[in-house]
């Protein structure tokens, strides 16, 4: 290697090339919208290829001024991932070396700094002149790198700017301005992605976050309506709420073209609220509007900014994407207040705010029983409780049906209802048939709804139809990267399907982003038990109990003493288990886990028959369970299974 070699200006890998000069990201000649930071990650990694790149590294030359969590650059390499088009379980760039840190595993082919003319594209390939620039300018523009020969370098020089001045001359200023408004214009190439911000407070001592978010879920459901365009569901959304958050960047980690932010602010019964409607591909506004009504009237505010972003993203709309655009689901203003702040501490994902958003979500329906968004909430609450929180399922999923079913009285368009309703009748009416029903439905009338594929997905999963469900967990991952529930899903179908290297990177990659999810860590603990990788998988399963995790958590840490020949250990978590359904709920399902671990077939089926008798919802996935494959010949598993409708 030439040490006096001058730096590589330019670097390819495929189909991209980075211009560290100009600090730009090209795919294709196409530009990659990129932050900064992002970029500046990416050059690091492509400067140090094939290296096994430390964390501390890498935050050290990364923010060399400045003291941030180790957070801000899982945020860079996960935004990075997703701006190279890398897919989950990929490793074609960025390969996570677990406990170590990252490698920059493509080819790179390199470009020096002073490279042939003749190696250039023909200028018809590339860029059209800017034409404001000055004569010099264009002169630089069209000379590109220096050649090898000063006498061919000054013929070029000469040949292009007659070139460029031959065209300026033809076309006129007419061809001029419509080359520039083209490249501007948005309907030059119309919007595809949009995502809505949380609104921001114009005064940052009287924000409301629960009204801020709750803007843009409502604007969000609305605009989800329109067939042409994919909106960013809320959970994708709702970690930009922060007050000095860049929508510019936003909209490139999101992978969107276009974002709509805005400020919102209540003063007694008057509300304020600015919109914007942005493009990422250039920074320009292409709409702005600014509203100051009575707090009462909010809903008119919401119809006028949906309508409007609406019509500057598609030409024209159908009959039924305008009503959906105009829906209102009450016209209590407290009611509507009182759901947002539900929804808002729902998505917190904790026992507190869990319990914050029952009692908004019942408030608002005792101020209008017929606000069916309310009741789908209700829904989504209660059908979570027995997986995760060890509730009983004939306590929990009657509710949850009971409300998913007003729900779509109310409004049979509701696809979250019906996703919630396809829960239900999954994992605790076992109707298989009337599940996909469900799921089918809701991806009928919002195909871009993440949540409804990962709940198909999730069924297929159950239903061993490994490939539909790893297809529909995918479909789930473009739509919203960053759910942690998605996520760990996706992780879960891996396992399923007994792809377990390929599952435990996936979920390590996705605990880069949620490390405290603790789903997430029981599937990567189930899959290093079925590789034999017995201490990491018990101390996943530890850290899925220290983040919030069920019983199921300590079940598995007893099945993994046991298949790893630690039966007094095993036997020990079954009497802390047993003393633990003497205080509390306990779903027998935990207790079968653990004898199967001991080889005890008796104990297990003892248990998965008072698991089948509860309605345990860990027993829909009895027929695909890695853990259960011992007891496949049994007859009495056997006969479990046809009781399940699960075989034959």
């Amino acid at each position: 290697m030439n040490v006096n070699a001058p730096e590589p200006h330019t670097y390819e890998f495929d189909d991209f090339r980075l211009d560290a000069v100009r600090r730009l990201l090209l795919r294709s000649g196409e530009v990659v919208p990129l932050t900064p930071k992002v970029l500046e990650t990416l050059l690091y990694f492509v400067r140090n290829r094939g290296r096994v790149l430390g964390k501390s590294e890498l935050m050290g030359a990364l923010w060399p001024d400045a003291f941030v969590e180790e957070n801000n650059l899982t945020q860079s390499v996960s935004s990075l991932r997703r701006a190279l088009g890398e897919a989950r379980g990929e490793n074609r760039y960025v390969v996570t070396v677990p406990g170590q840190g990252y490698r920059f595993a493509a080819e790179v082919r390199t470009i020096a700094s002073a490279v042939s003319a003749a190696s250039e594209p023909p200028l018809a390939q590339g860029p059209m002149p800017d034409p404001d620039a000055s004569a010099s300018e264009i002169e630089r523009q069209a000379t590109g790198p220096a050649s090898t020969s000063r006498e061919n370098g000054r013929k070029q020089i000469v040949q292009r700017i007659l070139l460029v001045g031959l065209v300026v001359a033809v076309l006129g200023v007419p061809a001029i301005y419509l080359w520039r408004t083209r490249a501007l214009s948005p309907t030059n190439r119309q919007i595809r992605t949009i995502a809505v911000l949380p609104f921001k407070p114009l005064v940052p001592e009287g924000r409301d976050e629960a009204l801020e978010l709750g803007m843009a879920d409502t604007l969000v459901t609305r605009l989800s309506g329109i067939r042409q365009v994919v909106v960013s569901p809320i959970s994708a959304v709702r970690r930009y709420g922060g007050l000095e958050q860049n929508p510019l960047v936003a909209g490139s980690e999101l992978g969107v073209e276009a974002v709509l932010d805005g400020t919102i602010q209540r003063s007694g019964e008057r509300i304020r609220v600015t919109a914007r409607l942005t493009n990422i591909a250039d920074g320009s506004t292409l709409w702005a509007g600014q509203f100051d009504e009575r707090f009462a009237d909010i809903f008119q505010v919401q119809s006028a900014i949906s309508e409007r972003v609406a019509s500057e993203l598609v030409p024209r709309l159908t009959g039924e994407e305008r009503v959906i655009l105009a829906k209102r689901y009450t016209d209590d203003a407290e009611a509507y207040e009182l759901y947002v702040k539900g929804r808002f501490f729902w998505g917190k994902r904790s026992r507190e705010g869990d319990k914050q958003a029952l009692e908004c979500f019942t408030q608002a329906l005792s101020r209008d029983p017929n606000y069916a968004l309310a009741h789908a909430g209700l829904a989504e609450y209660y059908r979570g409780l027995p997986l995760s929180k060890d509730l009983p399922s004939r306590e929990a999923m009657p509710k949850a049906k009971e409300a998913a079913e007003k729900a779509l009285q109310l409004d049979e368009m509701l696809a979250e209802a019906h996703t919630a309703l396809g829960w239900v009748k999954f994992f605790y009416e076992w109707d298989w048939q009337g599940a996909e029903r469900e799921h089918r439905r809701a991806l009928e009338i919002n195909p871009n709804l993440p949540a409804a594929h990962v709940a198909y997905g999730n069924l297929l999963s159950g239903l061993g139809r490994h490939e539909e469900a790893l297809a529909e967990m995918d479909r789930a991952h473009r739509l919203d990267p960053l759910s942690a529930l998605g996520g760990a899903l996706h992780g879960m179908a891996l396992y399923l399907a007994r792809r377990y290297p390929e599952a435990g990177e996936h979920l390590r990659r996705e605990l880069e982003i949620n490390p405290n999810f603790w789903l997430t860590w029981i599937q990567l603990g189930k899959s290093y038990e079925q590789m034999g990788r017995y201490e990491d998988a018990l101390e996943a399963f530890r850290r899925a109990d220290g983040s919030g995790g069920p019983a199921e958590t300590q079940s598995f840490i007893g099945y993994t003493y046991a298949t790893s020949g630690r039966k007094r250990e095993a036997e020990q978590v079954l009497r802390e288990l047993a003393a633990r359904g003497e205080r509390s709920y306990l779903a027998p399902y935990n207790m079968a886990v653990v004898y199967q671990g001991l080889g005890d077939k008796d104990g297990a089926l003892r248990w998965l028959e008072r698991a089948y008798d509860e309605r345990d919802p860990h027993m829909v996935f009895l027929g695909v369970e890695p853990a259960w494959d011992s007891l496949r010949a049994e007859p009495r598993f056997a006969d479990l299974m046809k009781r399940l409708r699960l075989s034959g």
